[in-house]
């Protein structure tokens, strides 16, 4: 493999890396302030209830962050073609 793929390869992963890290803490903040305004709130009033308040939370944070995937996308993708990345397909 040729370095400037190689150097490509690893920016993409890195960038794509740090998009999902601020993904990630993006969806925290706002399941976090949907729980605290009211606008979500899994009901735990019951045993049952209580046992799978952890579950829902991890449901609906994986829904904030997948709300993010389609931005990690097209900036990957955009990126990519920015680079150039169809010259290192034929190496």
């Amino acid at each position: 493999m040729k370095q400037e793929a190689l150097i490509a390869w690893t920016s993409l992963y890195i960038g794509v890396g740090m998009m999902a890290l601020i993904c990630a803490v993006l969806a925290v903040v706002v399941t976090a302030d949907d729980w605290r305004s009211g606008r979500w709130r899994p009901t735990h009033q019951t045993g049952l209830q209580k046992a799978l308040v952890i579950p829902k939370l991890w449901l609906r944070w994986q829904l904030n962050y997948l709300k993010g995937a389609p931005v990690i996308l097209a900036i990957s993708v955009y990126y990519a073609w920015h680079v150039g990345f169809s010259v290192f397909w034929n190496v």
